[in-house]
C-alpha cells in the first residue's frame, strides 16, 4: 500500500475516532429564545409544534406570512393566529392588519415581553420590562429551595380557577395599565409582583413615603392585581386579541414543564373551534433546518476537525501535485486500407460475375480523367472520330485504335452490350493505357 493511501486512511480514523467522541459527549444546551420551529433546544418550538399539531382540534398549522400579508390573502375565513416572540414590533401596517383580523372575526394571539409603543397606545396597555437571564434561571432550576412564581387562572366562563408554577425567569413581564375593556385571564400571584408594580406608579414630592406605602396604595386602589396580570383578551368586532406577556412559556421547555402544558392549552382553547396558525415572521431567531454540515460547524470540535481536515488535503494535493512523467504511448502508422476496400469491391464484383457494371463503373474514372486533362465530357460527346483524334494528339497514340475503343465501349457503357470476362479485361486495360499516355505527358 502507497504511503499516500495510508495517510489518507489515517485521517479518515482520526476523524472517525472524533466524531465518537462528539457523539458520546454530554450533550450541551443552548438557553438562547429562539422560537424556532427546527430548535429542538429548551426555547425553540420544535417540540410545542408537534405536540400542538396533534392536539389542536381544528388543525394547526405554520406559517411566515406577516399579518398585513394574512389579512389580505384570506379576507373570508376565520383563524386563529399566534405570534410569539421576545419582542414583536408591530409598525403601523402590522397594527391596522391587526385589528382588521379581529374585527373579521378572528382570534389574534400575541405572547411576547415587549410590544411596540405604537400598539400599547393603541390598545391602551402598557407593560412591564421582563428581562430573561439564562443564568439565573439555570440557578434558580438547580436550587434546592425549587422558589417558583404562582400564575393563577382566575376562572372564565370555561374553566375554574386554577393555580400554575413557573420559574420567576419565566415570568418577568407583567402587565402594569389597560383600560377596561380588557378581561384578565391570568395574573402573577407572587409577592414579585408588589416590586414591578412599585416601578411604574409615580413617586411624589413627598420623599417621606415609603415604597411600601406606595404599594399598599396599589394594592388598595387595584393597580397590583392589574399589574400582576399576565393574560389579558379585549374584544374587537367579531374577533378577539389575546395578550400574553411570558413567551417563554411558549416554547419547548413551557410544554415540558410538568403539568404546566394545561396552562397553554387554557390559553389556545379560546380558539379550540378554529384552525391555529403559528406564524415565525416575527419571531427574529427564525433558523434554518440543520443539515450535516451546518451541525459539524454548530459543535467546536467538530468544527476543529473539519478545519483540520480541509487543511490537511490541502496540503496532500500541494505536496503530491508534482509534475510526473508519464509513459509516452506508441503511436501507430495509420493503417492504409486502400487495397482492403479495393479487394473487397473486386470480390463483390467477381461473385456476382457482373464484367459490364464492372466495365461501366471503370468508364466513369476514365471520363473524368479526360475530363480533366483535355476539358472534354466523354459521355456527351457523340462524334467519336474527333474525340479519337483529339485524345490521339494528346497521348501520342494511334487515332484509328482509339477510334475503334470508343465504338466498342459505348454500347457496353449505354447498357446495351454484355461482355465476357476476357473482354472486360481487354477493355479495362486499354482503359489504362489511355489513361496513362494522358498523366505521362
Amino acid at each position: 500500500m502507497k504511503s499516500s493511501h495510508l495517510f489518507i486512511l489515517f485521517i479518515l480514523l482520526f476523524l472517525g475516532v472524533m466524531v465518537w467522541t462528539e457523539f458520546h459527549l454530554p450533550k450541551q444546551f443552548s438557553w438562547i429564545p429562539t422560537f424556532s420551529r427546527y430548535d429542538k433546544q429548551p426555547f425553540g418550538c420544535a417540540v410545542f409544534d408537534d405536540v400542538l399539531s396533534s392536539s389542536m382540534p381544528a388543525g394547526y398549522s405554520l406559517s411566515k406570512e406577516t399579518f398585513y400579508q394574512i389579512s389580505i390573502h384570506d379576507t373570508t375565513s376565520r383563524k386563529a393566529i399566534l405570534a410569539v416572540s421576545q419582542d414583536i414590533d408591530l409598525k403601523r401596517v402590522d397594527v391596522d392588519a391587526v385589528m382588521r383580523l379581529a374585527e373579521r372575526g378572528n382570534k389574534v394571539v400575541l405572547a411576547s415581553s415587549s410590544f411596540s409603543t405604537l400598539f400599547s397606545d393603541t390598545l391602551g396597555f402598557s407593560l412591564s420590562y421582563g428581562y430573561f437571564n439564562p443564568s439565573s434561571l439555570k440557578r434558580q432550576a438547580t436550587s434546592m429551595l425549587l422558589t417558583r412564581d404562582t400564575i393563577q387562572w382566575v376562572g372564565d366562563s370555561t374553566y375554574t380557577s386554577q393555580n400554575y408554577c413557573f420559574y420567576s425567569q419565566l415570568c418577568t413581564g407583567f402587565f402594569v395599565k389597560s383600560d377596561s375593556t380588557f378581561q384578565m385571564l391570568a395574573n402573577n400571584r407572587s409577592d414579585r409582583q408588589e416590586e414591578i408594580a412599585s416601578h411604574h406608579l409615580e413617586i411624589g414630592k413627598d420623599s417621606t413615603r415609603s415604597k411600601k406605602a406606595i404599594v399598599r396604595r396599589a394594592v388598595i386602589e387595584g393597580s397590583t392585581i392589574r399589574s400582576g396580570a399576565v393574560v389579558l383578551s379585549k374584544k374587537i368586532g367579531k374577533g378577539e386579541i389575546i395578550l400574553i406577556s411570558t413567551p417563554l412559556l411558549f416554547t419547548n421547555y413551557g410544554m415540558l414543564d410538568g403539568h404546566n402544558a394545561a396552562f397553554l392549552f387554557r390559553i389556545l382553547s379560546t380558539a379550540k373551534d378554529l384552525p391555529l396558525v403559528r406564524t415565525e415572521a416575527y419571531s427574529g431567531n427564525e433558523q434554518e433546518e440543520q443539515s450535516p454540515f451546518r451541525y459539524f460547524l454548530s459543535r467546536p470540535p467538530l468544527r476543529w476537525a473539519l478545519y483540520l481536515t480541509i487543511i490537511v488535503l490541502l496540503l496532500f494535493m500541494v505536496f503530491t501535485a508534482r509534475r510526473r512523467q508519464r509513459s509516452i504511448p506508441i503511436v501507430r502508422p495509420p493503417d492504409n486500407k486502400i487495397l482492403e476496400f479495393v479487394q473487397l469491391i473486386g470480390t463483390l464484383y467477381f461473385q456476382k460475375k457482373d464484367y459490364s457494371d464492372l466495365v461501366r463503373k471503370k468508364f466513369i474514372f476514365f471520363a473524368e480523367t479526360l475530363r480533366k486533362s483535355l476539358q472534354i465530357n466523354v459521355e456527351n460527346v457523340d462524334d467519336d472520330a474527333w474525340l479519337a483524334a483529339k485524345i490521339a494528339v494528346k497521348a501520342g497514340m494511334e487515332e484509328e485504335a482509339i477510334h475503334q475503343f470508343l465504338i466498342q465501349i459505348r454500347p457496353i457503357v449505354r447498357g446495351e452490350l454484355n461482355v465476357s470476362e476476357r473482354q472486360m479485361k481487354e477493355l479495362i486495360d486499354e482503359m489504362n493505357k489511355i489513361a496513362n499516355h494522358l498523366t505521362s505527358i
